[in-house]
């Protein structure tokens, strides 16, 4: 087995065909296998879960070369216990040499993956990138800067990582990289339960741990945008206490020295982002979050970017109330 594609699922019968229906054409392919894992759904996912393994299983079944081969699906239900833990469940019931995760509200271009299979077994990074877009109601648009893969491919882990810091946003999704899976398992880099913010705590655990990366080019990932109910479109009080917890973990980790610089980059934009939704109409940050915010700002001088190092004596003289609505009011020029 050569490629696990995990699936998360929690009530989302409105946007899991699509997600399924564009996984398919790549099941023809022995060596790839499907883990859907429904992660305690109330609606009517697990129909649709039930009646799409039929329908490949069935088309399997027709087919002369293939005939009574029925496909890698494994179809897993679990008491709800949060997307991390469905991930979980994934990774501890593959297979395959790589793992892909896919939130299930969101549709791929599996071609891409076909492209990576057809890789030779020799080059077997660590990580390999994946572009991405915004897909809404039959839009696409970009998310800002793409990968350069001059300065991914054949390059030493610092200068990966040195090339990621250009990008305005931390690239740490969990969804756009392909992951081997022998890595995940030694690492241990499995999602922490109970937190929101869940891939960036993961994100930098991975950098932190991979040491050679790839790149395949092609729009692969479609990340659907407007969905009323999607924890990563709204702010509350437990978004801003999960994003100051990874923010203070990572703050207390060693990182090695010549990759340092540019990992804290990625930790300083979270900062930021941290700053501005603590000044969100509904939510009122008590003093302790405040404080503790406003202790990590030293995180921005051990970023490779001066931006960033130019905001520390900002948030020293005007404190992090402040400084949050000035972020809010030049949004998207840091």
């Amino acid at each position: 087995m050569d490629l696990s594609i995990v699936v998360p699922i929690y009530n989302v019968e409105s946007y899991l065909e699509a997600c399924l229906s564009s996984i398919e054409p790549i099941l023809s392919n022995e060596n790839v296998e499907l883990i859907l894992v429904n992660d305690g759904s109330k609606d009517g996912s697990e129909d649709i879960c039930y009646k799409y393994i039929d329908k490949i299983s069935n088309n399997k079944q027709q087919t002369t070369n293939n005939k009574h081969r029925i496909p890698n699906i494994k179809y897993i239900y679990q008491d709800n216990q949060g997307l991390s833990e469905a991930r979980n469940t994934g990774i501890k019931n593959s297979n395959g040499k790589y793992i892909v995760f896919i939130d299930s509200d969101d549709f791929i271009n599996c071609q891409v993956l076909l492209d990576f299979l057809s890789k030779d077994d020799i080059d077997m990074p660590d990580v390999v990138f994946l572009n991405a877009v915004k897909y809404d109601k039959g839009s696409v648009s970009y998310f800002g800067e793409g990968y350069q893969p001059e300065k991914i491919l054949n390059q030493s882990k610092v200068e990966v990582l040195k090339g990621l810091c250009r990008f305005r946003k931390f690239p740490g999704s969990a969804w756009n990289k392909i992951i081997k899976r022998e890595l995940i398992i030694k690492e241990k880099l499995f999602f922490e339960k109970g937190i929101y913010s869940e891939d960036i705590e993961w994100s930098m655990r991975l950098f932190n741990a991979a040491t050679t990366f790839s790149y395949l080019d092609g729009c692969y990932y479609y990340y659907r945008q407007g969905r009323k109910d999607s924890i990563t479109g709204t702010v509350s009080e437990k978004s801003i206490k999960s994003l100051l917890y990874i923010l203070e973990k990572n703050a207390e980790m060693e990182f090695d020295r010549d990759i340092s610089s540019y990992l804290y980059s990625f930790l300083s934009y979270e900062y930021l982002v941290l700053l501005f939704i603590m000044t969100s109409k509904n939510i009122a940050c008590d003093a302790d979050i405040k404080r503790r915010a406003y202790h990590l700002r030293f995180m921005l001088l051990k970023s490779n970017k001066l931006i960033y190092k130019m905001i520390f004596p900002i948030i020293t003289l005007l404190g992090v109330d402040i400084t949050g609505r000035i972020l809010k009011a030049i949004r998207g020029n840091i």
